[in-house]
């Protein structure tokens, strides 16, 4: 049979005056004892306060005393409520029975554990001390203070006061003064601004590009801010970091307590079925198809590796961990995912990016018409890019060979055309200084044949940075065309001292050098490729006053010019 002990407690308070009151009614007790001349004899506390002569006290004895008085008053306050604690339920339970706190369910000796649970008083129901310490927190703000319970009966300020502690109490305290006068504090930078409401008629996008309606866009216009300081976007209700846009905070709450898909990071079942690194990866095709190449090792840390399966782990990229890049970092390729939205790769210079971004750049090499190597290159540190998984090997090996081939064929024309005693490289304040291969690199343009897939002279780059800026200039692959595999090369076109490798032809529409073969019938230069129209063709302006310098068939017509190295010769004989 259970044990049950009666407890009882005085009810009313009496003065030597004859005054009584309820002890609970602690407003009327404070105003009679501050009145009553017989009380004030009697109570050596009254006396004590008496002799201290506050009004006559200075500014720093006054500070003194209020600090002494909020240090008494805090353990008063400690030892009510630890008599509270022993006093409530009245009927106390045998140290052999357990309570249940509503919220977590955890069982706690009725007797034992009483330092570790709360008995609340409107309601009776028990609370272990860290859910009612949660539950404070969370809930001051947002429920303006009233601070509820599992049953939705409130706290009472005195119960949020003691678990909260003074300080925490105040802060909370103020924090929800300045929202009711609808100034907002930074949770950042702690600057202090008045709070406007957003336009309703505004179109608000997630990040995923979903519209915003409804309760979720009242909230927005209600409750949105950013920082006009440091620009931190945040919620004034919840005061999220950033805002949650899309979601009222009850939403986010319950968001952020779900579990989330490693990849995507949108709630999730876990799949018990499934290695342990891949038990959250939703359902999702994409997320699926990203999983297959996910490594599943678990590191040292107790976090699992973001990188490719079957090849070395990478650094761990949790926050908690990571030193340099970590996980919400977006990818610096795509710059659209953060890190863990894919498996990744970490280059030998140390950087990390989506293995797929990094495949598809290797891949897609350059964009315009000229070979540039900014593909073979990390965008974080300008290094030359080396990867130590197997299948990019054969890109960057591809990549290596045309650079180094383009590096020779740079430095055999500045040889050629006597460019190696030009001013830039002789010049020890140039940026060029002794530097030929960075010069003849820097001056010259090669394109790639779309024939024999070779690299071939396509003028100074001056010429070609031009076209590169001209948004109407329309690249297609096949117009690149290298003179060796131009179908209107002759066996007498052929240089008996430089070969083939040289050979230029004019521009069909006027006296220029030809840098583009279209349509597999013409030559154009990169003014006229920029403006191609029909009866474009210029006269020569004649002998003397031609750009070319060299007799030629009339523009319309197309004409090898012959070796350019032969001709500059000439020309310079002359």
């Amino acid at each position: 049979m259970q044990q049950f002990q009666q407890i009882y407690e005085p009810e009313t308070f009496v003065c030597a005056c004859g005054f009584s009151c309820n002890y609970k009614c602690e407003k009327e007790m404070e105003m009679h004892i501050d009145a009553c001349p017989v009380y004030s004899a009697y109570s050596e506390f009254m006396k004590y306060i008496e002799r201290k002569d506050i009004q006559n006290a200075s500014l720093d004895q006054l500070r003194v005393l209020k600090a002494e008085a909020k240090v008494y008053l805090s353990r008063l306050d400690m030892m009510l409520m630890i008599y509270s604690q022993q006093q409530l339920p009245i009927l106390q339970k045998s140290s052999s029975q357990t309570v249940q706190c509503e919220k977590c369910k955890k069982q706690f000796g009725a007797n034992s554990d009483f330092d570790k649970v709360w008995y609340l008083e409107n309601c009776s129901h028990i609370l272990c001390k860290d859910c009612m310490l949660k539950t404070c927190k969370d809930e001051f703000l947002p429920k303006k203070s009233n601070v509820t319970c599992v049953c939705g009966e409130r706290f009472k300020d005195q119960e949020i006061k003691q678990i909260l502690g003074n300080e925490l109490y105040e802060q909370l305290t103020e924090k929800l003064n300045l929202s009711l006068q609808n100034i907002i504090e930074c949770c950042h930078c702690k600057e202090r601004f008045c709070f406007q409401k957003g336009n309703i008629e505004e179109k608000i996008q997630d990040q995923n590009g979903k519209l915003v309606q409804g309760e979720q866009l009242k909230h927005y216009i209600e409750n949105r801010f950013k920082c006009s300081k440091c620009h931190t976007e945040q919620c004034r209700n919840c005061m999220s970091i950033p805002y949650h846009t899309n979601m009222t905070c009850e939403e986010y709450k319950i968001n952020k307590a779900a579990v989330k898909c490693r990849l995507c990071d949108q709630p999730t079942e876990v799949k018990k079925n499934q290695p342990e690194a891949l038990q959250t990866i939703c359902q999702q095709q994409e997320c699926q198809n990203r999983a297959k190449n996910l490594c599943t090792i678990k590191l040292k840390c107790g976090h699992f590796c973001q990188g490719l399966k079957n090849t070395p782990c990478l650094p761990c990229l949790n926050e908690k961990c990571a030193t340099d890049q970590n996980e919400d970092d977006y990818c610096n390729i795509c710059f659209t995912e953060g890190l863990k939205s894919q498996p990744c790769v970490q280059t030998t210079c140390g950087h990390i990016f989506h293995e797929d971004c990094l495949r598809q750049k290797l891949d897609a090499k350059w964009n315009g018409p000229r070979i540039v190597f900014n593909f073979m290159k990390c965008p974080l540190c300008n290094q030359f890019l080396d990867v130590q998984v197997p299948h990019f090997k054969k890109s960057i090996e591809q990549g290596k060979a045309l650079l180094k081939e383009v590096q020779e064929l740079c430095l055999q024309r500045l040889k050629l055309e006597e460019k190696e005693k030009d001013k830039e490289l002789l010049d020890p304040t140039h940026q060029f200084y002794q530097k030929p291969l960075d010069y003849a690199m820097h001056i010259y343009c090669y394109y790639l044949c779309f024939k024999c897939k070779k690299p071939y002279f396509g003028g100074l780059k001056n010429c070609q940075q031009a076209a590169d800026q001209d948004p109407k200039v329309e690249f297609k692959q096949e117009d690149l065309v290298c003179t060796k595999c131009c179908p209107l090369l002759t066996l007498e076109d052929k240089c008996n001292k430089h070969g083939v490798d040289f050979i230029d032809f004019k521009c069909r529409h006027c006296c220029s050098i030809a840098l583009w073969w279209c349509h597999g019938t013409t030559h154009y230069c990169d003014p006229c490729h920029r403006n191609i129209k029909t009866n474009m063709t210029k006269p020569c302006p004649g002998p003397g006053k031609c750009p070319l310098g060299i007799p030629h068939k009339p523009n319309g017509q197309e004409m090898s010019l012959g070796c350019s190295l032969c001709r500059a010769e000439r020309l310079k004989a002359k």
